[in-house]
Formats: C-alpha cells, structure tokens, sequence
C-alpha cells in the first residue's frame, strides 16, 4: 500500500511540475512578446536545454536574438554559441564573431574573449596585437580565464616582452574574480619574487 501511494504521491508532483513550467512559458513568451528582454533570454534557455519544451536550438536562436537586438548582451553571446556549437543550427563564424563583438561592447567578458580567440588564430602580428587588446578588455570585465591567460603570456611568451608586474597584476585580478588557477598562479609569481 505504501508504495502505491508513493508512486501516486511521484505522479502527482510530476504532472504539477510539469503544469509549472507550462504556465511558467507561458508567461516568459507573454512578457517577451510585450518587449521584457529578460523573458526573451530565459525562453532562449528553455528552449536550448528543453527545459520543460522539447529542445530547439533553432527557437533558443530566434529568442537569444530578440533579447541581444534590445542589447541584452548575455543573450548575444548565448546566440554566437549556437551558431558556434550547434549540431541543428547551421555553423557561422562571421554571425558568431558579430554576436560576441556586440556583446564585448556591452561589457560582456565572454564575449570578448571570444573575440580575442577569433582574432589570435590569425597569422598576421596586427591580429595578434588586436587580440590581445580583447584578452585585455575580457579581463577588465571580470573573465578570469582571459586574465590567467595574458598573466601567462606575459609572464612565458616570447610574443611580447616579459612583464612580470602585468603577469602579476593580470594573475591578482583573475584572482579576485574568485578563480582557483588565477590565485595559484599569482601565488606560484610571489614566490618567485616577483
């Protein structure tokens, strides 16, 4: 008997869950309709984890565009992804470099990060140097994985003069950022002595 009612007790709060996150769509769709560009960002995930509809990269798209077209930067950078990663949605890098640098221009680290990678894969010194400048603006907007990475290059590469006051600075702000590496890296440059 008790099992039964646990099994009644699982369906039940199935089925409310469900009905939940219905009535929850059903009401980010509204508000995205009606120009909240939050509803229009929080659709886009749905759609693009199928969380509580079926999974639709396409539909995440078309959501995560709305929102960056009203300059919800997060959502630009959600878009570039799928144009990125996705395995429905066709593979395009001019759309995704747009995406990210709109993001970048909204302060949004990742976004320029993203940037910084595009232009760093070019031969060409002048995108080197462009890429870093994005490396740089990521990690002055708080993306610790940029920051680790012009710590290091200032620190070990030989594209650019050693700096170990950047390396430092560079490592302490990824740090701050609350990252493990960062703080071991800039932990590894202090017992150096630097």
């Amino acid at each position: 008997m008790k099992i039964i009612i646990y099994i009644i007790s699982i369906i039940l709060i199935t089925n409310l869950s469900a009905s939940a996150t219905d009535e929850q769509r059903k009401s980010f769709e509204k508000d995205c309709n009606d120009g909240k560009t939050i509803s229009c960002y929080n659709m886009g995930l749905m759609y693009e984890h199928g969380d509580g509809v079926d999974n639709n990269d396409e539909k995440a798209l078309d959501f995560y565009i709305k929102a960056c077209d009203k300059n919800y930067f997060k959502s630009c950078t959600k878009a570039a992804l799928i144009y990125e990663e996705s395995k429905t949605v066709k593979e395009d890098m001019n759309k995704a470099l747009h995406l990210y640098s709109k993001a970048c221009g909204g302060e949004d680290g990742f976004g320029c990060h993203n940037v910084a990678i595009y232009y760093g894969k070019r031969k060409a010194q002048a995108m080197k140097n462009i890429s870093i400048g994005f490396y740089n603006q990521a990690c002055d907007n708080g993306y610790a994985p940029s920051c680790i990475y012009l710590g290091r290059l200032y620190r070990d590469s030989h594209a650019v003069p050693h700096d170990f006051k950047l390396a430092k600075e560079k490592f302490s702000l990824a740090c701050e950022a609350n990252s493990h590496l960062g703080c071991k890296e800039l932990r590894i440059l202090e017992e150096a002595g630097y």
